[in-house]
């Protein structure tokens, strides 16, 4: 016998055909997934993100979470060339001698 699911979105059993899980343990309603940041409705065509047991469009994920220069704070695309040095990360155009700006 199946368990009875409860929507992590809204708190009720779940007696729909289809779940939607996320995570390991987090289980929706398919009307209930959405983005903690935008409202966006995250389903089969929306790649989810999940941090501290919240959901993420792609886009809010990056924009909150993601790698950022360390010299200029904007986060990286996929085409961009970067330095890293130590734990930090640059882009290339950002990594300079902050004495000569070499």
């Amino acid at each position: 016998k199946r368990l009875i699911s409860l929507c992590v979105g809204c708190g009720n059993q779940i007696h729909d055909q289809y779940i939607l899980r996320v995570s390991p343990d987090l289980e929706w309603h398919a009307a209930c997934l959405k983005c903690a940041e935008c409202n966006q409705y995250l389903d089969e065509t929306c790649t989810c993100f999940v941090r501290d047991g919240k959901t993420y469009c792609k886009r809010d994920y990056i924009r909150l979470y993601g790698i950022k220069c360390a010299k200029c704070s904007i986060g990286f695309s996929k085409n961009d060339f970067v330095m890293r040095a130590r734990a930090k990360v640059y882009h290339i155009e950002c990594f300079r001698c902050v004495a000569c700006s070499r």
